[in-house]
Order: structure tokens, then C-alpha cells, then sequence
């Protein structure tokens, strides 16, 4: 065991894996060697073969940490959930390089993405706009606003269990280009709000990681169900299989029928609260 600080150690089990552990008060006054106080334990991440989770640890400063740690509380409790533990150190390193950055005065590469964020994940990025504020408190540094939305990329990418930031940009590039093609077919701005955006993000963000990673699967289509929601809702329908020729051109994936009538279901009413505004 090696404590960085009060409330993270590295840890060895009897297989020789190597956890990192939070908690309040794990790390105080303990040496290595000793035994680690289950009961305090929070957070529990495993390092993978391709990392050096002591190399990783020593370069983290104990400080950011400490406010990165009061970031994902915030973020837990705004958005109701578990967040998956690896976000602390992912996070604490961005934020380090962002604050580097900052006093460097470097500039920030901007992507019109980034610009898209508070629409695609309004509650993650309500906790990017309250980290900013965390870590003007906490650091004495005030980041610039744009940095809200990195930080929101970070717990949409915790929530989903992507493996990779990769992953997330791209389904957020995909969730944006749906976006832009139901807008443009009905001819609407869709309410961003609204539940049921929320819902059809979510429902986007999940499909989607289930696509890349191979994990999707398929059931038997229910063809009167189909049916109905083809006759019931034409447009949706028409919409939904534009989608579903984008997603099988530009990324190869693979739409069933049955997953085609979540997703007019989806369109039906994120257009509907839009009409109602």
C-alpha cells in the first residue's frame, strides 16, 4: 500500500492487482505495508496491464485531487447516480493540465462540439459550470467557461462505462447529427429541456455504446407494433429511416426494426414537446 494523500492509497491484492482506493481518512498516518480499513472505502478502481498506477499517482496533485474529489460528489448527487471511480483520476489530470494551461496562457483548441454540449448533456454540463466554480474556491484558478463542457464529457463518459473518451466524442458527434437531421426534416428547434430530449440522449447514448462494443441484442421485431407506429406516425417513421441509412453510410452500424420503433417513438415526442412550446 502507498498513501498519496488522506483519502487515497494505492493498493496490492493477493493476485498482485493494483487498485486505487478513495475514502475519507484511508490514507491518514498509514505506511506502506499496512492494512487498509475496508470500512472506509468509497471508491474502488482496477488498474488495466497497459498502466503504471504508481507513475500515475505520483503525478497527481494532492490538492486538485482534493477538489476534484468534491466535483464528483457534486456531480453524483446533481445527476442521482454512481459515478464510475476512474473519472477521479481522469478528471484530477485534465484539470491539472487545464490550470497549467491557464497560467501558461495557452490557448484552448475550440471544435463547434464542444459549443453542442450543453444541449446534448444539459445535466452534465450544469456540473462542468458548478466545477468551474469548485475550483476558483478551491484553487484560486478560474478556468475559462468552455472548459464546463470538457469537464461534462468526463461524467457522461463515467456514466456510459466507455472505455475511452474517444468513444463518447464520437456518440456525441452521432447524437449531434441526429439532432440536426430530425431539426431539419420537421422543420423545428427541439426543446433541450424538455424530459423527453433528455430521454432520447440518453436512450442515443446507450444504443450506441452498445453498438460499438459489440453488445447489442437483437430481439424479434414486433411487426404489428412496427406497423402501427409506421401508420400512426409517418413522419417519425420517415425520419427514422433517414437516420438509419446515416448510421449504416457513415459508421456501419446496423439499425433492426425493432430498434427502429424505439427510435420513432423517441422522434414522436422530442418533436411533439417542441410543437407544444
Amino acid at each position: 500500500m502507498k498513501s498519496l494523500n488522506n483519502n487515497l492509497v494505492l493498493a496490492v491484492n493477493e493476485k498482485d492487482e493494483e487498485f486505487v482506493l478513495f475514502g475519507t481518512g484511508i490514507g491518514f498516518k498509514k505506511k506502506k505495508g499496512d492494512p487498509i480499513d475496508e470500512t472506509l472505502v468509497t471508491k474502488t478502481f482496477l488498474s488495466n496491464e497497459n498502466q503504471n498506477m504508481l507513475a500515475i499517482i505520483e503525478n497527481i496533485d494532492p490538492e486538485v485531487l482534493d477538489v476534484t474529489e468534491k466535483i464528483v460528489a457534486y456531480g453524483e448527487n446533481l445527476l442521482n447516480k454512481k459515478i464510475n471511480a476512474s473519472i477521479i483520476l481522469a478528471l484530477t489530470d485534465h484539470i491539472q493540465f487545464a490550470i497549467k494551461r491557464e497560467r501558461e496562457g495557452m490557448e484552448i483548441k475550440e471544435s463547434n462540439l464542444q459549443w453542442e454540449i450543453p444541449f446534448l448533456y444539459a445535466r452534465e454540463y450544469a456540473v462542468g459550470k458548478q466545477a468551474l466554480e469548485i475550483i476558483q474556491s478551491g484553487l484560486g484558478v478560474l478556468l475559462p467557461e468552455l472548459e464546463a463542457s470538457f469537464i461534462a464529457l468526463h461524467f457522461v463518459n463515467a456514466q456510459d462505462g466507455m472505455e475511452s473518451m474517444d468513444d463518447t466524442l464520437l456518440i456525441t458527434n452521432i447524437t449531434k447529427s441526429m439532432v440536426k437531421t430530425i431539426q431539419t426534416l420537421f422543420g423545428v428547434s427541439l426543446n433541450k429541456e424538455s424530459l423527453n430530449y433528455s430521454r432520447f440522449v440518453t436512450h442515443i447514448r446507450y444504443f450506441m455504446n452498445r453498438q460499438l462494443h459489440g453488445t447489442e441484442q437483437n430481439q424479434v421485431p414486433n411487426e404489428k407494433l412496427y406497423g402501427i407506429i409506421q401508420e400512426q406516425y409517418p413522419k417519425s417513421y420517415a425520419c427514422g429511416l433517414v437516420i438509419r441509412e446515416m448510421l449504416s453510410r457513415d459508421y456501419g452500424f446496423n439499425i433492426s426494426d425493432d430498434k427502429m420503433i424505439y427510435l420513432m417513438i423517441h422522434i414522436e415526442r422530442v418533436v411533439k414537446d417542441t410543437q407544444h412550446i
